[in-house]
């Protein structure tokens, strides 16, 4: 991954959270491909869209470590043939105590 698409998945990732604190929510699901167009990704469609690709991601290891970084966990279920469709992301444990502490103060 180049340095620019890492600093756009980022930046993404970065907003999104943002949204979802702010519309406390704790967890979105997004399809794959809507991800990529939000984030205007050069990937491979059969990269982004593959198994290996999420696990990757879900276990915050380089290059796709930019999920974890933003403070998210990953699901998403793959189909027989190891594509992944959609991807649930939810706030860690930090960001979701967070949104605890704003939700209580309210």
């Amino acid at each position: 991954m180049s340095l620019q698409e890492k600093k756009r998945w980022k930046e993404w990732a970065d907003r999104l959270r943002q949204e979802m604190m702010g519309s406390r929510l704790t967890d979105v699901t997004k399809s794959v491909d809507a991800i990529v167009d939000a984030i205007a990704s050069t990937k491979a469609h059969k990269l982004v869209h593959s198994e290996r690709f999420w696990l990757g991601c879900q276990a915050g290891t380089s290059p796709n470590d930019v999920f974890a970084k933003a403070g998210f966990e990953i699901e998403f279920e793959a189909n027989d043939d190891r594509h992944v469709e959609e991807v649930t992301l939810r706030l860690n444990p930090t960001w979701r105590n967070i949104l605890q502490g704003v939700i209580d103060r309210k």
